[in-house]
This record gives structure tokens, sequence and C-alpha cells, in this order.
């Protein structure tokens, strides 16, 4: 976890009321992206503000999940409902106006979902990162990279592997020392293969 971003959550969460221990954990699980020992003040200003958002949310939920717990006091007959105002029913009984449906439980699944989202975007922010370092491994070009993509499956650096033998192949790239050697043995592999095939068919 970088020690930058948890302070900087610390101090935008100070009047919150909430642990040290809540938000380590939504530190850690939502500022992952954020490298350890990245000193981006840009990038860990805006993971901190967001994080703090959400934490926000949450002290917000608890304090009126905590209020709704809380037994009610004992009121005179004329004294209004907590709620708002008694109403009369025509035969001067009291009724409590009719609640709407618990908001609590949108607020829940909203921040679920940004939840959800975050985790996504962590995940499609280090995929990114992956494909951008076999890119640089292998030396191919920006070209071939436009509209390129890559399997959720592939492995990475096998992909962008076969992708520089295709283009060697077609010399569209110029053969590395290493790359050279590749293509010669799948040569040699290829060779080898027809023999045998020619062989076996007489």
């Amino acid at each position: 976890m970088n020690k930058a971003l948890f302070e900087k959550v610390k101090a935008n969460c100070k009047d919150y009321g909430l642990s040290e221990k809540y938000l380590t954990a939504i530190t850690e699980k939502i500022g992952g992206n954020i490298e350890d020992d990245s000193t981006d003040e840009n990038a860990i200003e805006e993971m901190a503000n967001q994080i703090a958002d959400i934490a926000k949310e949450t002290q917000g939920e608890a304090t009126r999940w905590a209020s709704k717990k809380k037994p009610k006091s004992d009121k005179k007959d004329d004294e209004p409902d907590e709620d708002g105002d008694d109403s009369d029913d025509g035969e001067g009984k009291k009724t409590k106006p009719k609640a709407d449906d618990n908001p609590d439980d949108d607020r829940i699944i909203k921040l679920q979902k940004e939840l959800a989202e975050l985790k996504a975007g962590k995940e499609k922010a280090e995929r990114e990162a992956l494909i951008k370092a076999a890119q640089t491994k292998h030396e191919i070009p920006d070209w071939r990279m436009k509209g390129l993509k890559v399997p959720d499956d592939a492995d990475v650096d096998e992909f962008m592997a076969d992708i520089k033998q295709d283009l060697i192949t077609q010399n569209l790239i110029p053969a590395n020392s290493e790359g050279a050697k590749a293509a010669t043995e799948k040569q040699v592999d290829e060779a080898a293969d027809s023999l045998l095939e020619s062989i076996t068919a007489k």
C-alpha cells in the first residue's frame, strides 16, 4: 500500500469517525493500482479523494443505520412523530405518514456498484500495463497495435511473441538475433516436417 496515499486518505477522512483499520482496508482494496513507491501526486490526490467520497458515504449509512436502531422515547399523544407531524384520520386517531421504501438499500447497491467499477478499472489498467510492457519487450511497432485485441484468456507475452514472429516472417520488421534464431528454428522444424511427410507418403 502506498504510504503517501494512506496518509492522504486519513487526512481527508479525519472528521468521519472511521477507524484506521477500516481506512487501511478500503485503501488497500481501492487504491491498489497506485504502486507502493509511486510519487505521482496527482494520481495519489485523485485516488485519495475517491476513497474519501466512498468512506463518507459509508459513514453516513452507518450513522443512519444506528439512528434507526435507537428506541423511540415515550411521546404524548399530541406530540408529532419523529418522521413528521401526525395526521388525523378523521376519527380522532393519529396515523403515521407512510414511509417510502428504505433508501438505504439503494445507497448500499450504489456503493457496491461503485466498488465493482473501481475494481474492474483497476484490473483493466493492470492488463493494459502488461500489454504495453510486452509490446516494448518484443519491439512491436505502434501501428501494429492499432485495433489489436488481446484475448482475455491469452498469455500476453506469448501472444506478443507470435505477433512479432509474424511481422518478421512478412519482412515488416527486421529480425534481431533472437528473432532470427526463432525464425531459423521454425524453418528447420517446417522443413523436417515436410521431409517426414514426403517419406511417409511414399
